[in-house]
């Protein structure tokens, strides 16, 4: 099945590779993971975020991915059943996770079309860096990661969390 986002985009994301993605987040003063629903049905989508908190990067649960990250010990800073709900929060410039500002917001574990929407206001409305951890291509992110296959995308993972640590 391949999977296609929304191309509409009057600026589109720039492809990166794991070692540059690295590069950016290591550069981010706050970065942020924000997970999606595809952790309750991925578990090695759910290793990768554990390792990615370990590295420091705080995490935001939606749509229920705060079960199999509790369970793995991660503490979420915030937990909401939408994505849109937290996407207003970073759209406010006054919004704060203990008394920091967001800059970078990287996602993973979403469907296409339902994050396309999101990053779509991101891009538009926000002076937060996004960064698209999905294994297609996604044009209103600041950064994504080109169309890959199974293994070249968990092989991917692996390297960027390897080099946040």
């Amino acid at each position: 099945m391949s999977l296609i986002a929304d191309v509409q985009a009057s600026r589109s994301a720039r492809v990166l590779d794991a070692d540059r993605i690295v590069k950016v987040v290591k550069m981010s003063k706050y970065p942020v993971l924000i997970t999606g629903g595809k952790l309750l049905r991925d578990d090695r989508l759910v290793k990768f975020a554990v390792k990615m908190n370990k590295a420091g990067v705080d995490v935001i649960a939606c749509s229920a991915s705060s079960k199999p990250l509790i369970e793995n010990g991660v503490k979420p800073k915030f937990t909401t059943f939408s994505l849109h709900y937290i996407t207003q929060f970073l759209l406010d410039p006054d919004f704060r996770i203990d008394g920091k500002v967001v800059d970078c917001a990287l996602y993973l574990g979403f469907m296409p079309y339902y994050l396309s929407r999101v990053l779509s206001a991101m891009k538009h409305f926000s002076k937060i860096t996004t960064i698209s951890l999905e294994p297609y291509y996604q044009p209103h992110a600041t950064f994504s990661l080109p169309k890959l296959d199974e293994g070249k995308y968990y092989e991917t993972l692996e390297r960027i969390v390897e080099g946040l640590i």
